[in-house]
C-alpha cells in the first residue's frame, strides 16, 4: 500500500514538473511561451499602432505559423497580432534587445525581438 502511494505521488510530482518545464520554454524551439515588452512611444506591429506602454507578449503555433499576440498590461490598452519567423542564434541571448524601423508616416515599427535566455529571435513579418 505504501509503495502504490509513493510511486503514485511521484508521477503525479513528475506530470506537474513536466508540465510546468513545457509552460515556462518550448524547447523544441528555444524560446518562451510568454515574454514581457515596453514601448517608449507608439509602435506599429503588425499593422496595429500600439500606445507606450507594457505589453505581455505571447508566442504561439497556429499550425505551423508562429504567430506573437501582444496585450497591454498594467493600465496599457492595446492588443495586436503579428506573424513571425524564428531565427536560431549561435547560443543564448545573454540580454532582450527589440529593432525598430520607421515607415513613410514616422512611425516606429517592430522588426524583431530577442529575449534574454531565448535560443533563437522573432523576426516579425511586415
Amino acid at each position: 500500500m505504501r509503495k502504490q502511494w509513493f510511486v503514485m505521488m511521484m508521477t503525479v510530482a513528475l506530470i506537474l514538473c513536466t508540465a510546468a518545464l513545457l509552460q515556462a520554454t518550448d524547447s523544441s524551439l528555444g524560446v518562451a511561451n510568454k515574454q514581457t515588452i515596453v514601448f517608449s512611444s507608439p509602435t506599429l506591429v503588425g499593422g496595429t499602432l500600439l500606445p507606450a506602454g507594457q505589453y505581455k507578449v505571447i508566442h504561439e503555433m497556429n499550425g505551423t505559423e508562429h504567430i506573437m499576440l501582444f496585450k497591454g498590461i498594467a493600465g496599457t490598452k492595446g492588443e495586436a497580432k503579428a506573424k513571425c519567423n524564428l531565427v536560431p542564434l549561435t547560443g543564448k541571448a545573454s540580454k532582450t534587445e527589440q529593432r525598430y524601423t520607421e515607415n513613410a508616416k514616422n512611425e516606429h515599427v517592430l522588426q524583431e525581438m530577442t529575449f534574454r535566455g531565448d535560443s533563437a529571435k522573432h523576426v516579425l513579418e511586415p
